[in-house]
């Protein structure tokens, strides 16, 4: 019985066939070859908790992809080429760690929001100009990341997620931010540089558990009062 595969950095094209038929897989890694496509019988791979097959050169993902109900870790960053997830992306029951950073993702399937065991969705580095509401629905999500999107705003919904810890902004177009964002009873770390900010809502002022705010490289003007308040509490700013 073979749990963990492993055929990374092989230059491989396509996947030995062998694979399919190891029903007790857990582990598999695929990472750094030329695969421009995922097959279709990865979704009878059930047994599967870890799929790293980043650095590939996949344009789309297989449906069977969501068939997946022990999947915990996928990671498919860095494909270039990778415009969409699939909506079926919704039946990962299990997964906890998405990371889809470095692709040519403009929008966010909304089955995301289905996959309320997700603790940390990484989406770095794509085109993404909007989030959908769906993602209101991840009462477990502690780490968001979306540094170097195409985001113009960040909705009032972003106060329902109360169990994240780091919120990564940087280098998107928001020109302002809702005053919901205040709402993060948890949120240790928010990453707002490089966008074009030029003032702060003050519920910034009420995250009690931020330990640091990084506003440099905007245009805001003035310093609010409440930053040396939050300084005083120990968060560590720059600006």
């Amino acid at each position: 019985m073979i749990e963990r595969y492993d055929v990374s950095n092989r230059g491989l094209t396509a996947l030995p066939d062998e694979i399919r038929g190891m029903r007790e897989l857990r582990e598999l890694y695929i990472f750094d070859n030329r695969l421009e496509t995922l097959p279709a019988w990865i979704g009878e791979l059930t047994e599967l908790r870890v799929l790293d097959a980043n650095r590939n050169r996949f344009s789309s993902l297989p449906d069977s992809l969501g068939t997946l109900p022990n999947l915990y870790y996928l990671y498919v960053a860095d494909q270039q080429h990778l415009g969409a997830l699939p909506e079926t992306i919704g039946g990962l029951e299990s997964l906890a760690y998405l990371n889809v950073s470095h692709d040519a993702l403009t929008t966010v399937p909304l089955g995301l929001g289905e996959i309320t065991t997700l603790v940390e969705l990484r989406l770095d580095d794509n085109a993404i100009q909007e989030l959908p509401p769906a993602l209101r629905r991840l009462p477990k999500l502690r780490e968001l990341h979306l540094t170097s999107n195409q985001l113009a705003q960040l909705p009032e919904w972003i106060g329902e997620l109360t169990s994240l810890r780091r919120l990564s902004l940087r280098n998107n177009k928001l020109r302002e931010l809702p005053e919901a964002i205040g709402a993060l009873p948890h949120l240790r770390d928010l990453d707002l540089r490089g966008n074009a900010l030029r003032v702060l809502p003050h519920s910034i002022a009420q995250l009690r558990s931020i330990e640091r705010l990084d506003l440099r490289w905007n245009p805001i003007s003035g310093a609010p009062a409440w930053i040396t308040e939050l300084e005083a509490r120990g968060c560590t700013i720059w600006r």
